[in-house]
């Protein structure tokens, strides 16, 4: 590969420790790199240098790390230096790399395959079982499994993530039973003579409780089997046994990934390492390149980080350490006062916690401030907000980061209400949220509907529509022999009552009854949609708060989906019942935030701030309760660290867990705390602001924010509803650019963009949807075994398939009979045509530049169904399945009326995906759509295109002029054409309301 400026100047920019990490790129190498040292900078750059210097193909490079967003932000930075060739470059999550390994070797992964991931109330629920059982003891005081649920569950997460089967849990206890026969069991003398010594009787005790937890361990595992389940961290434990069992598999994937890198090794678990040493263990002195700091480990138990450094370096003798020291984000007095929390002067952490060096900033300043009581100083947060903002600091360049959840909605909902633009993000649960409580009413009232007490708070919700006087007349109207559901029931009873408008009033009733009759013959899904749809509730929701109101409905929608998924035949009544099952065990539903402006106020937790940077960061309700305060209490004693020895304490998580937040800033970093909370309890500072050098921070006197505070101001002030905002499509358009599909909805009709792309209105899949990816799973089994199943295999085939799918037995025969033909007269065609080798669901990703100033480069993204190659390797042709009736040539190419020409675009926007790639060998002579059913004279119908260079120019064309009227709001201002689009009602409302352009 060629070098680029891009990477000549980023070369020539390094200091001298990442021209060392950079240029070594043969052997172990191990960087400490703290906080904003340019980590994401040198892996990229070293991946950029591999393909520099060697004939390393991108596709023989493997880059690892955490997060999606990391994945991103690494090929986004990876593509600046190599170009299009970054797409090629395999980065992934470590459960990303398992999902492909799992699609690439679905026979040493059938677990993965055939099985599916247990939920948490699954999981807790089969360990309370294995509990109440009648062989726990210990695990089980008073005769209760409360008390362990939770924490045996989270230890076995723990063994598990360090790759502790059960049967190594068995020889850590029996090292743990002959230590104790070593012990001294008694007193020889003194007071306490023949009595037993304390010291053996917790050791006894621990390891009474680890029989017990293997027990449930070992029971656990066999249920999950059983079941065809498995937990999350399965994946992975499937992976590293699939590789130790198949050479084969093994030796494939050592061939293909001669490099690999692996970002943010501090929160590397057991498991992952594992996974990391089989890949690498064929080369005596492996390409194998971790980047990690010690100080940032926040995702690991007590100890694990340093664990993995000492791994790291006893594992590959030859290891090359390299400690990067500058820092490129903070300034000194940040970093100072960072350093001062996290410093220690022996010990093996002295020389991973290395001070930093400013070098990027030159001056910073950090603010420590005391408040009597927690609205003073909430109060106080948001006009140190508002005054950042107004003198000009941008928002995204402004972040709030607390310890917990609740405390990012709470802090939310105080600058939402003062008309401060918000990015919310943390893992919010949405258990409690009004439109869920709202949802919860309704399918309550479905149940119950002879329950005056569910029916009546039901009239008073504003969805239905009716006036306040019509609410007031029915409900005045109940009595004894007169209950609420038989008036609402009762046409004559309803007309008697003189209502303004008795046909809302009606539709309460109608509305239950539809939902009630469909119990028995439809899948909550449907029922739930139903019932949402008549109600008027939806389209409320959507109407007054459309980007909430599309977080919180849509997550619902998925939880049942995913429900009728697992119970064929679920009801309402079981999705009531799994509500109650989350509350009672104190499970959360959580639904991530939507980010709605790329230049809002961020407020997070410190866990989300992990990898992020401001300009300047607020850290308030710093206070003992809230940070090192919150006690875990330490339930099992189970050995995991081998090279570590246990020395960290509780305090010790939350002392890094702090400084990974106060390195968030660049130049200002405000420190707070109260001591009252709102119910008048005292606060007490926490323990760990002792840690801090006082003459690293300036004192602020808040005597004129005590005084100033005004507690109706709070009052007077509620929340505006926000509705579709043009920050919000920009910042949609931004993450997500176009697909074929979302493309083609856009030029169909802005609002089909809007709400099915943007917003994700929730809808179920219409049944030809279902058969076109039920055809598309059969077609890519036949295309990779490259052979025709047989009437009786493709029969399985099928019904695995529908298997996991929600279907009722109506639709369940009518697929199955469709699938069964189409698939029967197309599979010896589709033989027929595989050229020497053929790809399947290639997912490509790529950019395309625009002009726009905002957004000069646009995301497209594509899943081709199949491409063809030649025995040298060269692409001949990309194939795309269809399904439902074949059509003309004119009807595709949009020359017929009534067809937009969306079949064609899709292939040309395929040709378009492709020429950005940047692979000459990926150049196709031909598309062809090729209809998967037969015409009516029983045969297949294909059509060969040419997409033309002038084709290609005049799709380009088409999509920056999308993004333009997107990205400057002109798309809100289009009309609504019912006969485009399905949506114009609900468009309607909304622009009866304010809209925010």
């Amino acid at each position: 590969m060629k070098s680029t400026p891009e990477f000549e100047q980023a070369y020539r920019n390094l200091n001298p420790k990442q021209k060392q990490a950079v240029d070594t790129i043969e052997g172990p190498v191990m960087v400490v790199a703290g906080p904003g040292t340019g980590k994401t900078q040198i892996l990229t750059l070293r991946i950029a240098n591999i393909l520099l210097k060697t004939d390393t193909n991108p596709e023989n490079i493997l880059a690892l790390t955490f997060t999606d967003s990391g994945v991103k932000a690494m090929r986004n930075r990876l593509r600046k230096y190599v170009g299009s060739s970054a797409f090629r470059v395999p980065i992934y999550t470590f459960h990303g790399f398992v999902e492909k390994l799992a699609r690439e070797y679905p026979e040493n992964l059938s677990r993965l395959g055939g099985g599916r991931v247990a939920d948490e109330v699954e999981r807790v629920k089969i360990i309370k079982d294995i509990l109440d059982g009648g062989e726990i003891k210990k695990l089980r005081p008073g005769g209760k499994s409360d008390y362990y649920l939770k924490p045996v569950k989270g230890q076995i997460d723990d063994l598990k993530s360090e790759f502790v089967r059960p049967d190594d849990l068995r020889v850590i206890i029996d090292k743990q039973t002959d230590e104790l026969a070593k012990m001294e069991r008694f007193h020889e003398k003194g007071a306490h003579k023949g009595k037993q010594k304390g010291d053996y009787t917790k050791k006894a005790e621990v390891i009474e409780k680890n029989e017990e937890l293997l027990f449930v361990y070992r029971q656990y595992e066999a249920f999950l089997l059983t079941e065809n389940l498995y937990d999350f961290n399965d994946m992975l434990i499937e992976a590293v046994r699939a590789m130790e069992s198949s050479e084969g598999m093994l030796y494939d994937l050592q061939e293909v990934y001669q490099y690999v890198l692996a970002d943010e090794h501090q929160d590397v678990n057991g498991t992952q390492n594992k996974l990391l040493e089989l890949l690498m263990n064929f080369h005596e002195s492996p390409n194998l390149f971790v980047v990690g700091d010690e100080k940032q480990g926040i995702y690991r138990f007590q100890g694990a980080s340093l664990e993995n450094f000492l791994y790291f370096e006893n594992h590959f003798k030859d290891t090359t350490v390299i400690s990067l020291e500058d820092n490129y984000r903070s300034g000194q007095e940040i970093l100072d006062a960072g350093h001062s929390l996290i410093k220690v002067d022996e010990g093996p952490l002295k020389d991973l916690r290395i001070p930093l060096k400013a070098v990027g900033v030159r001056d910073s300043d950090v603010y420590m401030r005391e408040f009597s009581h927690v609205a003073v100083e909430r109060d106080w947060l948001v006009e140190a907000v508002q005054k950042e903002l107004k003198k000009g600091t941008p928002g995204d360049e402004i972040a709030i980061i607390v310890r917990k959840n609740k405390e990012v909605e709470e802090i939310s909902a105080h600058l939402r209400s003062k008309g401060i633009n918000v990015h919310a993000s943390a893992d919010s649960d949405i258990l409690e949220h009004p439109i869920t409580v709202a949802v919860l009413e309704l399918l309550n009232a479905v149940i119950h509907y002879d329950n005056d007490e569910v029916l009546a708070p039901l009239l008073l919700n504003l969805y239905w529509g009716i006036a306040a006087e019509d609410v007031v007349k029915v409900l005045s109207a109940r009595n004894y022999n007169n209950p609420l559901w038989m008036i609402l029931n009762n046409s004559d009873r309803l007309k008697s009552l003189e209502l303004k408008d008795i046909s809302k009033v009606e539709n309460i009733a109608q509305t239950l009854k539809c939902a009630r009759d469909s119990l028995e013959t439809k899948y909550p899904t449907e029922t739930l949609e139903l019932l949402l749809k008549q109600s008027g509730f939806l389209d409320h929701v959507i109407a007054t708060s459309p980007i909430e109101g599309s977080r919180v409905v849509r997550r619902i929608y998925d939880e049942v989906e995913e429900m009728s998924r697992k119970q064929k035949h679920s009801t309402l009544k079981d999705l009531l019942l799994f509500i109650e099952m989350l509350r009672s065990y104190n499970l959360p539903l959580k639904a991530p935030y939507i980010m709605n402006d790329d230049d809002a106020v961020s407020v997070m937790t410190a866990h989300k701030s992990k990898g992020l940077e401001f300009g300047t960061v607020f850290i308030p309700q710093l206070v003992y309760s809230t940070w090192s305060g919150s006690k875990v209490r330490k339930n099992f004693d189970v050995p995991l660290l081998k090279y570590a020895p246990e020395i960290l304490e509780k305090e010790e998580d939350e002392r890094r867990l702090l400084y990974v937040a106060m390195t968030r800033a660049k130049r200002n970093l405000h420190l707070s705390f109260s001591n009252l909370n709102s119910a008048g309890k005292e606060l007490q500072q926490d323990k760990l602001l002792d840690g801090l050098d006082t003459n690293l921070y300036t004192k602020v006197d808040t005597d004129k924010e005590e005084k100033e505070f005004e507690p109706l101001d709070r009052l007077q002030s509620g929340e505006e509803n926000i509705l579709i905002s043009l920050s919000f499509l920009r910042q949609v358009l931004k993450d997500k650019g176009f697909s074929a599909t979302s493309l083609n909805n856009y030029l169909k009709s802005p609002w089909n963009y809007i709400f099915r792309n943007a917003l994700h209105y929730p809808e179920t899949q219409s049944e030809s949807m279902l058969f076109g990816s039920l055809a598309h799973s059969q077609i890519e089994q036949i295309t990779r075994k490259r052979t025709v199943p047989t009437p009786s295999e493709l029969k399985d085939l099928i019904e695995l398939d529908l298997g996991k799918l929600i279907v009722n037995d109506i639709e369940y025969t009518r697929l199955h009979e469709r699938l069964f033909e189409s698939i029967t007269a197309y599979g010896e065609h589709l033989i027929q045509g595989l050229a020497h080798e053929s790809k399947e669901e290639f997912t490509i990703n790529v950019t395309l530049p625009t002009g726009i100033e905002g957004i000069p480069e646009l995301t497209l993204t594509g899943k081709l169904d199949r491409l063809d190659f030649d025995k040298q390797g060269n692409l001949l042709r990309v194939v795309d399945y269809k399904t439902g009736k074949p059509r003309s040539r004119n009807d595709i190419e949009g020359k017929t009326k009534g067809s937009d020409g969306g079949y064609k675009r899709q292939l040309v926007f395929y040709a378009l995906l492709l020429e950005l790639y940047g692979d000459e060998r990926y150049q196709p002579k031909e598309f062809v759509l090729s209809f998967v059913e037969p015409n009516q004279k029983g045969k297949i119908v294909e059509e060969s295109f040419v997409v033309t260079k002038a084709e290609i120019e005049i799709l380009k064309e088409e999509i920056i002029k999308s993004a333009e009227e997107i990205y400057d709001g002109s798309c809100l201002k289009q009309s609504c054409d019912s006969e485009n689009s399905d949506y114009c009602y609900l468009v309607e409302r909304m622009t009866n309301k304010k809209c925010m352009l």
